[in-house]
């Protein structure tokens, strides 16, 4: 199983992007049809293959509308972690209607090559659910590869089908591994036997281990590996500088460190745009293994978002949503179908959305509250690794935040670099220089308790500038940002002592 939500849920309030959109011949299927392959798979199970890929144009729309159905019929099996779970045969898993990744597998091969598409299962280890940095003996996972022209392609119908946090199953689906190339599923994914790598040059399983985890969405939003990439584990003595490449411009990005322990670190992590090149510096505030965690989205998109913190939703978020009724901005039934959508995991903590992507008027109703909840964009992770402390290191301290804290017209604009002072905290009655290089705005400006105090001006080099005394009566000083030099956003905030 892909990686338990449980491990990276602590960013925002929601996450997990509803954006894939499923074939709808897979709700199409005659009820007898169904109905006969779950009682009799081996008698009937061509027929519901026929029936799938009639009028699909090309391999790829067959492999398409057969990994959606499977997605949508199969949930995985918690028995699993109690040892109960059932066999992993095609006819098995179409009886009970629950497997494990070797019955995806085994499904998605039956059913391709009934559909006359070459596929075949690999066996191998995965960087998903439970994976600590280090190979097993035995392969832990499986998937497919399913020739498609003259290569090649690889699919994962297990982790596109939902994922599970602790012993329950959380239906997510998406096409973050359908079709990926054998260069972009290398890094989550190594074959027992080389030959299944399809790559021209093979992958050894050092390199594997040493590499981040990279999952498909890291590819899906441009995201390439910069001059300073990071490693699965790695060692600092201070912050640390990681560098990424992106080649499309409408996509914003921002990071966390993630404590086993106790959750996310606060301000530990500082992202950087320029250009085309994303920065993040990360630092620990102790001496122990953390995660660091490279997040993305779409700008200007909405989508719904699929699982938030239960006391953020029933308390803060559910308040707000009924209060939209209250001034009639939403009816009573948009309003039944929002809070009746999400469902608590007790062992997480966490409220998480009951998908159903054909059910077109609940998730019209549910996206409509989150636009006007200011909810409906989040981040996905494109990437994560560990950062351990080098020998002799502390971490900056638990009790100062490292960076300052980053507002959305922050993260959402290009080349923005703060030259100084690169620290969460200033020190009152301080005389402090800030430096920042802004070249997408015309005016920048300190700002406490919502006043404008003073003004950076450029210098020669177009760095905006400025020196001013920290006042004792300062508990955050912001930096605020213009393109009209009149209409001013926040950009970032310095916590003061």
């Amino acid at each position: 199983m892909k990686k338990a939500a449980a491990v990276v849920l602590f960013f925002s309030l929601f996450s997990g992007l509803f954006s894939a959109t499923m074939e709808s011949r897979v709700r199409a299927v005659p009820k007898q049809i169904a109905e006969n392959v779950k009682a009799e798979p081996e008698q009937n199970i061509q027929s519901l293959v026929d029936f799938l890929v009639k009028g699909a144009s090309g391999t790829g729309a067959k492999v398409k509308v057969l990994h959606d159905w499977i997605c949508d019929n199969i949930e995985y099996d918690t028995g699993i972690f109690t040892g109960t779970a059932g066999k992993q045969g095609y006819a098995d898993v179409l009886k009970s209607g629950k497997a494990v990744c070797a019955g995806y597998t085994n499904l998605m091969t039956k059913m391709c090559r009934l559909a006359g598409i070459e596929a075949i299962g690999i066996e191998g280890h995965s960087k998903g659910f439970a994976y600590m940095g280090y190979l097993e003996d035995e392969p832990n996972h499986a998937w497919n590869a399913i020739k498609i022209g003259n290569r090649w392609q690889l699919v994962d119908v297990t982790w596109d089908a939902g994922f599970v946090d602790y012993k329950t199953y959380i239906k997510h689906y998406s096409t973050e591994w359908l079709y990926r190339t054998p260069e972009q599923f290398i890094y989550s994914h190594l074959p027992v036997k080389d030959e299944h790598q399809y790559l021209s040059k093979i992958k050894t399983k050092e390199e594997f281990v040493k590499e981040p985890y990279v999952p498909g969405k890291f590819f899906e939003y441009g995201f390439s590996f910069g001059k300073n990439a990071p490693d699965y584990t790695n060692k600092i003595k201070e912050a640390a500088k990681f560098d990424f490449k992106i080649s499309k411009s409408a996509v914003a990005a921002n990071s966390y460190l993630f404590d086993r322990e106790s959750g996310t670190v606060r301000n530990a992590v500082w992202m950087e745009k320029n250009g085309q090149v994303f920065s993040t510096m990360v630092d620990i505030p102790s001496a122990k293994k953390h995660i660091a965690y490279v997040m993305a989205k779409n700008t200007g998109s909405s989508s719904i978002t699929a699982f938030c913190p239960t006391d953020e939703f029933k308390g803060r978020i559910e308040g707000q949503a009924r209060a939209l009724l209250g001034q009639k901005k939403i009816t009573e039934k948009e309003l039944e179908f929002f809070l009746g959508s999400y469902f608590e995991v007790e062992e997480n903590r966490l409220c998480y959305y009951r998908e159903d992507l054909f059910d077109r008027q609940r998730n019209s109703a549910v996206l409509k509250v989150l636009k006007l909840l200011g909810e409906d964009t989040s981040y996905e992770e494109v990437i994560s690794f560990e950062v351990v402390p080098d020998e002799g290191y502390e971490g900056f301290g638990a009790d100062s935040p490292r960076f300052p804290t980053a507002y959305k017209t922050y993260l959402e604009s290009s080349n923005i670099r703060i030259i100084s002072p690169l620290k969460g905290r200033l020190e009152k009655g301080a005389s402090q220089k800030f430096e920042i290089d802004a070249k997408s705005f015309s005016s920048l400006a300190i700002v406490m308790n919502g006043e404008l105090q003073a003004e950076l001006k450029k210098n020669a080099k177009g760095i905006f500038e400025a020196e001013f005394t920290i006042p004792d009566s300062a508990d955050k000083i912001g930096i605020y940002a213009s393109k009209d030099k009149s209409n001013y956003a926040g950009l970032f905030t310095y916590e003061v002592r």
